[in-house]
C-alpha cells in the first residue's frame, strides 16, 4: 500500500510541477509582451512627439461676433501666428501655404520670429525669401517677443511687417469706419502709447478693438487700463507638453496664469496661439504647432 501511496504522490507531483511550469511559461510570454508592446508604444510615442507633433501643422478656425464690428468688415479674415523660432524650413513653407490659401485680410504676427541663436546668412535669406511668399493684397503687422533682437526687426521690416511698439493703428475696409489695432511690448515695463488712441479728441469711444501682445500673462494689466474685444498672445507654446487641464511642464515667464487657448476676461475674448517653432523641450504633447484663423461677423448672433 505504501509503495501505491508513494507513486501517487510522485504522480501527482509531477502534474502539479508540470501544472507549475506552464503557468510559469504563460507569465513569462505574458510579460514579454508587455515588454514589447511598451518598446512599440515608447517608440511611437518618442515617434510622434519629436516629428509628428512638431511639424504636423493644424489650422484653428474662429469666428468672431459682435454687432460693433463695422459692416464693411463682416467676413473680414484674419490670421494670427506666433513664436516661428525659425528651424525648419518645410514647416516654414507650409505655415506661409497654409496662410496665403485663406486669402487674409490681415496677417498678425505675435512675436519671437528667430531662436536666441544668430542665424547664419542662408538661413536668414530663406526666412526672408519665405516670408516675402505671403500675400501681398494683406495688411501685416507684428508685436516683438523677448527673443526678438534687431535681426528680427530687419527681417520683420524687410518682409513688410509694421512693428507695433506701444503702439496702434486704425484699419479701414472699404469704407471710413475703422477697427482699432493696438500692439504692446511686453518686453517694457511702460505701455506708452498704447492705449493713445482713446486720448484723441472725439475718438470713437466704442471703436472694436483688437490687442496683439507676445506674453499672456500682461494681459491684466492692460485690462485694468483699458478695455479690449479681442486679444491674441503667443509665448506660452501652451506648454509644448501638456495633458489639458490636469498637467502643464512648460511653465515660462510672462505665461504661467493663462496656459491654455482660449479664456474671456469680461467681455473680452483672449486667445493665446499655440506658436510654430519650439524653445524648451524642443518636442510637443498635446500642443500641436498651429496658426489661428479668425473671420468677422458684424452680427451678434
Amino acid at each position: 500500500m505504501g509503495s501505491r501511496l508513494e507513486k501517487s504522490r510522485e504522480i501527482q507531483e509531477k502534474i502539479e510541477d508540470e501544472k507549475r511550469k506552464e503557468h510559469q511559461k504563460k507569465i513569462v510570454k505574458v510579460i514579454l509582451k508587455g515588454i514589447v508592446f511598451l518598446f512599440f508604444a515608447s517608440f511611437l510615442f518618442c515617434l510622434y512627439v519629436s516629428k509628428i507633433g512638431t511639424v504636423k501643422l493644424i489650422v484653428k478656425e474662429e469666428m468672431i461676433r459682435d454687432s460693433r464690428i463695422p459692416s464693411s468688415f463682416h467676413g473680414y479674415k484674419i490670421i494670427q501666428f506666433s513664436d516661428l523660432h525659425y528651424q525648419d524650413d518645410q514647416l516654414l513653407q507650409d505655415v506661409i501655404k497654409e496662410i496665403n490659401v485663406r486669402k487674409p485680410d490681415l496677417i498678425l504676427f505675435t512675436g519671437d520670429l528667430i531662436g536666441e541663436e544668430k542665424l547664419s546668412s542662408k538661413e536668414r535669406d530663406t526666412l526672408i525669401k519665405e516670408l516675402k511668399k505671403l500675400d501681398s493684397t494683406a495688411l501685416k503687422y507684428a508685436v516683438l517677443g523677448e527673443d526678438d533682437k534687431d535681426d528680427s526687426i530687419s527681417i520683420l521690416n524687410d518682409c513688410g511687417f509694421t512693428i507695433l511698439d506701444n503702439s496702434y493703428d486704425l484699419l479701414y475696409h472699404d469704407d471710413n469706419h475703422p477697427i482699432l489695432l493696438m500692439g504692446a511690448n511686453t518686453n517694457k515695463e511702460e505701455l506708452g502709447d498704447l492705449f493713445s488712441y482713446y486720448d484723441i479728441p472725439n475718438h470713437n469711444d466704442t471703436i472694436f478693438s483688437i490687442l496683439m501682445l507676445h506674453k499672456p500673462d500682461y494681459i491684466d494689466s492692460m485690462l485694468e487700463k483699458r478695455k479690449v474685444d479681442l486679444a491674441l498672445a503667443g509665448h506660452s507654446h501652451l506648454g509644448e507638453v501638456r495633458i489639458p487641464h490636469l498637467l502643464t511642464l512648460g511653465h515660462k515667464k510672462g505665461a504661467k496664469k493663462y496656459q491654455d487657448a482660449y479664456y474671456e476676461i469680461d467681455d473680452t475674448k483672449f486667445y493665446i496661439s499655440s506658436g510654430i517653432g519650439t524653445d524648451i523641450y524642443h518636442y510637443r504633447v498635446f500642443a500641436r504647432p498651429s496658426i489661428q484663423f479668425f473671420r468677422f461677423s458684424s452680427k451678434a448672433s
